[in-house]
Order: C-alpha cells, then structure tokens, then sequence
C-alpha cells in the first residue's frame, strides 16, 4: 500500500470510529434488519482499525482521537507533495520540449536559407538528412524514410485560408521503424462546383472513356480492375460491401458515381464487383455506366495556394521541423508564380499595393538561464505585406503581428518585421537573403527588439487573370526569425490584394 493510500485508509477509519461512537442500538424487540446490518458493518470496521492499531504499533486503549487532526494534516502535506512533484515533472517535460523543437527548428532548411530544400506537401514528408536537407548524404548520422501521410480533422479557418492536419507513422520496419510525421496546411481553396456528368468539365472530373455505343445520355466504359479512389469520397456506389459478385450480360445496377447517379450494365459475357474495403469497389473489364438525367459532379477548385508548418520525429535521429508554402494547379491556363509582370522592364507594372492575410509556424523558447521561461509549440498570425512595383527592383516588406501560441487566443506581444526585399529574378522570388536581394527579420517581443536575423521570401501570383489587370492578387512565402540563442521560429503565410 502506498504512503497516501495509508494516510488515507487510516484517516477515514478514524473518522468512522468516531461517529460510530455516537450511534445508538435498535428498539426494544432488538435490531431491525437495517440495524443489523449497521452493526455487522461496525464490527468488521472494528476489525479493520484493529488491524491498523496493530500496523500503527498502537496499544487497544489508545485513543485515535487526537491523532486525527495531524492525520487529516499529513495527508494535505502529501497531497501538497503530489502537486508539487506534478508541476515539477510538468516543468521539466516543458523544458525538455521547448529544448528539442528548438533543435529541431535551427536544423530546419526552407528555401530562403539557400540550401536543398526538402519538398513538403500535406500527404507526404520525404528522406531527410541529419541537416535537414533532402536526401540522405548524412546516412551515418541519420537513418530516415519518406512518411506517407493521410487527411485529418479540419483545424479552424484563417479568414480565407481553411486549416487541415495530415499525419502518419512508417510502416514498423527497418531502422526507421515508427517515424512519425505531421503537416498542419492552410489553403485558399474555392468550394468545388457542380458540374454535369456528360459536360466536358464532368468529364475531367470523373475520367472514364466514353463507350463505343454512346448513346444521348451517355455511356461510359470502365478499365480492368478498375479501383475506387479513397480519397474521391463514395466512388462507386450500388454493389454489395463485401465479397465478390458475379453478373451475366445485360444484368444491371442501380447506383452512384463518384455521388452522381445512374446506372451500371454488364456489357460482355461475365463481369464481377469485388469488394475491396477502404478502397471501395474493384468492377472488372465489361462495365458500362449511364448517368441518369442531368445528374451532376462535384468540381474542386484546382488552382489554389498553400502554406503551413511540418514535423517529423525519427525515432533513432533528430526531430525536424519547418515550414512550405506551394502552389496547387491542374487547371488551365496553370496557375504560376508571376515573373515578366514583376520584373517589368517595359514599365507595365508600377505602383503600389497592400495584402493582408495569416501566417503560421512554429516556436521554440530555450533558456538553460531562465528554465521558467521556456515555452514552445505553434502559432498563427496576422500578416500583411506592402509591394513597390517598379521599372526596375520591385521591392517587399512586412509585418507579422497578433500572436496566438498553440490555438490561444491571448496575445503574447509579439511581431515579426519582415524587412524589405527586392525581386529577385533568378528564381522569381522576393528575398531570399542573398545579396542584393536582402530579406531579413526583426522579432520583438513587446518594447524588446532582437536584431535582424534569419530570412524570409515570398511568391507572388495572379488568381483573377480575366479581371483586366496585372497586378498580383496573392503572396504566399516563408520567414524565419531568431533573438539571441534562445528564441527560434518559422512561419509561413498568405496574403491576398487588398
């Protein structure tokens, strides 16, 4: 038994012997059964404080009475002591986090840094090495793996940029056994639109060939073995959930599409339906599928911007952590990083213009000093950015303020100056911290201002092409920012015209 539990088990025994002390017996016809019951009850507690005056070392006529005010104090000390050892191991469990993502973070590489950058994207963290850099030209110092990673639970919205986490574990072989990875992504996706199944956007959409046979509605044929996509959310619909179906010719099927309804029909001599759990149903050569009458498709945007933050921990090697920011286009015309409008040597692109919008990353505060200081985690932020078009060096800055740490709302006093950069036409970058360029940070934290440190840069793009103008609509980019040896972050953002 532990020493609370005793203190505690001795404490009640006390108590209870007391009160029992002022109960009294049963009528004069004897106890009632409740009565009984109360005294067999007293009598095996009796027993039990006399096993306890005999663990206690205590004679049978002394008087637990006045022990059980110091009792009652003990168990507070030690309750007290359990407190106090919690926040202790809470503080040095702090301590311990705050100094390892702040490894993590100073190992991280993005672009701005001028290294080999390692190419994040929200399903997928790649070889890393010991530096951070992609590949593995460290392998002795680091054994480490590509993460697949898989969508999670929505995390907030930052006005237009709509947060989601993506997270996954390495298959549990091999020296990297069990590395783990998460990427927290923000997008400035459109809602999909509805589009008809048989239009040429459905068609994109959906991707099955039209059959030979088409007929006014539509038909449309399925390959070998043709999978349903887990991502694409109920792809085919209609067919049992388990085992394997057999189907003769001409037999049909009610069902759905990717959520479009028609029907299906077995068009040689045997076709087959599998059913394939997670990934829906496998539907053998054979298959044709008419959609009913004006059934609709839902488009996604496929042209939008990202940014967020990533962290990997290796088991046996160092953890990682940094930020990305990329482009996302399937569509037509592509939608690409601006260059001849911003390096505009015919002059078709001067004056100036405002973007506001959100930045997040992440922080790490180590003090080996000041330990009660220690803190680390995420953010996310407000930003906005001022462009100066020119014939000649177009020009950016910024501001990263109103902090929230680890989806708080309180605000720390934080702001990051994002200090003005030039375009950089080698790779069509603003910044990039190399000379002429600029493009470094100032992180304050209240009236206390660090000196310029890290880097930053950013992108610029046109996402309202048929609105006449040249002007840039968006920026996404990437900071990094750093006080003493003691404060490190990265963060990453978006901003659009305003």
């Amino acid at each position: 038994m532990s020493r609370y539990r005793k203190f505690t088990t001795i404490c009640c025994a006390a108590v209870f012997a007391l009160g029992l002390a002022a109960c009294g017996g049963g009528s004069d016809g004897g106890p009632t059964a409740e009565q009984q019951a109360q005294i067999d009850q007293a009598a095996d507690l009796r027993a039990e404080i006399a096993a306890l005056r005999a663990l206690l070392g205590l004679d049978p006529a002394d008087n637990l009475e006045a022990s059980v005010e110091q009792l009652r104090d003990d168990l507070a000390d030690l309750r007290q002591q359990q407190a106090d050892d919690a926040t202790e191991e809470a503080d040095e469990a702090r301590v311990a986090t705050a100094k390892a993502l702040k490894a993590a973070i100073d190992i991280g590489k993005f672009a701005g840094d001028g290294t080999t950058a390692a190419v994040i994207t929200p399903t997928m963290i790649p070889v890393l090495d010991a530096d951070g850099e992609a590949g593995t030209d460290e392998t002795a110092e680091v054994d480490t793996v590509a993460i697949t990673l898989k969508k999670g639970d929505a995390v907030g919205s930052l006005g237009s940029w709509k947060g989601t986490d993506y997270a996954g574990m390495q298959a549990a072989t091999g020296a990297a056994a069990k590395n783990t990875g998460m990427v927290r992504v923000y997008a400035n996706q459109g809602a999909a639109k509805a589009v008809t199944f048989a239009s040429e956007a459905g068609e994109a959409v959906h991707s099955l060939t039209r059959a030979a046979t088409t007929t006014s509605t539509g038909d449309y044929t399925f390959g070998a073995d043709t999978n349903a996509d887990p991502e694409a959310d109920d792809n085919i619909g209609g067919f049992p959930a388990t085992g394997t179906t057999d189907y003769d010719q001409d037999d049909t099927v009610t069902g759905t599409y990717m959520k479009a309804s028609g029907t299906y029909k077995c068009v040689t001599a045997t076709c087959t339906a599998a059913a394939a759990g997670t990934a829906g149903i496998n539907l053998s050569a054979g298959w044709t599928f008419t959609p009913a009458a004006g059934a609709t498709l839902q488009q996604a945007d496929a042209q939008y911007l990202q940014f967020g933050w990533w962290i990997r921990k290796d088991k046996d090697g160092p953890t990682h952590a940094d930020v990305f920011y990329r482009v996302v286009s399937s569509g037509t015309p592509a939608l690409e990083a601006l260059t001849t409008q911003i390096d505009n040597s015919d002059g078709s692109l001067v004056g100036k213009a405002t973007y506001t919008g959100a930045a997040a990353g992440k922080f790490a505060i180590s003090d080996p000093l000041r330990p009660g200081d220690d803190n680390s985690g995420h953010f996310t932020a407000n930003a906005e950015l001022d462009a100066d078009f020119k014939t000649a060096a177009s020009t950016l800055s910024g501001m990263i303020d109103g902090f929230r740490l680890n989806d708080g709302s309180d605000d720390p006093g934080w702001s990051v100056e994002l200090q003005k950069a030039t375009w950089n036409s080698a790779d069509n970058k603003f910044g990039t911290n190399a000379a002429p360029n600029g493009g470094q940070t100032v992180w304050s934290i209240g009236d206390a201002k660090g000196g310029a440190s890290g880097a930053w840069e950013a992108q610029m793009f046109d996402e309202a092409t048929d609105d006449d103008s040249n002007v840039p609509t968006s920026v996404v980019g990437s900071f990094s920012s750093t006080i003493g040896t003691t404060h490190s972050l990265v963060g990453a953002f978006g901003a659009t015209k305003q």
